[in-house]
């Protein structure tokens, strides 16, 4: 193998969490004009990665040694996979992600048309249906997804007021669905098309979802979206462990490499430079285009009271000895927070 291909395959596994011989296999199966990382082929297949970032960060009710429970992901043009860290956090992604209809209240909540498609023996497929939009989600035996789809049926509290479109319906779209879908997703809709012109940035993301566990201390995530101003955008909130490693200030690094990295500037700068004081940072990046904003709200704090002992030590152990090496120092950060800084 060629010295570059090694060193992009080594740079990638950090944004993936992919093993070394997976970073390699797919550097060395890139097409020319594609980048280390590449983009999804189709806006449906990156407006899908999209919500499924926004429902790790905003659904979940378990602690887990991963910040969103994913190990690493496996990006392709046309499909990405997901390395699901339990059973239990596989119920709460399935959960939030297969479609179900309320009467009551006319909603449905979900992805519209989205269905388990495909079964392996160590994955599932789920598709849009009459989209090419997939997401694979890997990491535990047949058996336990089973399993995990019985445990999201049962974490309705009142079933038989559910209308579980993604069971009754498994070939195709529920009315239901359909009507949700024309009067949310109205493409004339300026609302909708914020979002749509955003949505490269949650794709992006969760396309480098590792970062937040190979380059700094963080044992937990979560977040929401919005749109405002004509600008999509997303949330992130990250806890950090004190004096355990490398701090938040990484993961902004790693997004600003022109090699794996996003096209985003680094906008605005609050906070110490200095992560072992404890205090909150909040990093602000957008693109030149205006179209999506990246708000990191970082925090250094203890684990929550909640968390057992055990799985404490497991997150420790799997944090990062360094962090990302090149692109941001605290001096650069401390500019930012100088008189006059934008």
């Amino acid at each position: 193998m060629r010295a570059q291909h090694q060193d992009v395959s080594l740079l990638r596994r950090l944004y993936t969490g992919e093993s070394v011989q997976q970073a390699r296999r797919a550097v060395d199966g890139l097409q020319n004009s594609q980048t280390a990382i590449p983009e999804t082929a189709s806006p449906a297949q990156q407006f899908l990665e999209a919500r499924v970032l926004v429902g790790l960060l905003e659904f979940r009710n378990l602690y887990t040694r991963f910040p969103l429970g994913i190990s690493a992901v496996q990006p392709r043009p046309d499909v990405i996979g997901l390395g699901v860290e339990s059973e239990e956090r596989a119920a709460e992604i399935l959960f939030n992600l297969l479609p179900s209809y309320a009467p009551a209240h006319n909603e449905v909540h979900g992805v519209p048309g989205l269905r388990i498609t495909r079964r392996h023996q160590t994955a599932i497929e789920l598709q849009v249906l009459g989209e090419s939009a997939r997401l694979r989600l890997t990491g535990l035996p047949s058996t336990l997804w089973r399993s995990a789809e019985e445990r999201a049926l049962s974490n309705w509290v009142d079933a038989d007021s559910m209308h579980l479109c993604w069971r009754s319906s498994p070939r195709a779209w529920t009315a239901e669905e359909r009507e949700h879908h024309a009067r949310w997703e109205n493409p004339d809709d300026q609302y909708v098309q914020v979002k749509r012109r955003g949505a490269w940035l949650g794709s992006g993301l969760l396309r480098r979802a590792a970062l937040l566990h190979t380059v700094a201390n963080t044992f937990m995530a979560d977040g929401h979206h919005s749109a405002a101003f004509g600008m999509a955008r997303l949330v992130l909130q990250s806890s950090h462990a004190r004096a355990q490693g490398p701090g938040p200030h990484n993961v902004v690094a790693a997004l600003l490499d022109p090699v794996c990295g996003l096209p985003l500037e680094l906008k605005r700068y609050r906070g110490d430079t200095d992560e072992n004081y404890g205090s909150d940072q909040q990093f602000v990046l957008e693109d030149a285009g205006k179209t999506a904003v990246l708000d990191l709200r970082a925090a250094v704090e203890r684990p929550p009271s909640r968390l057992s002992p055990e799985l404490w030590q497991a997150i420790v152990r799997r944090m990062p000895r360094s962090g990302f090496t090149s692109g941001l120092s605290p001096s650069v950060l401390a500019g930012f927070c100088s008189p006059g800084a934008a």
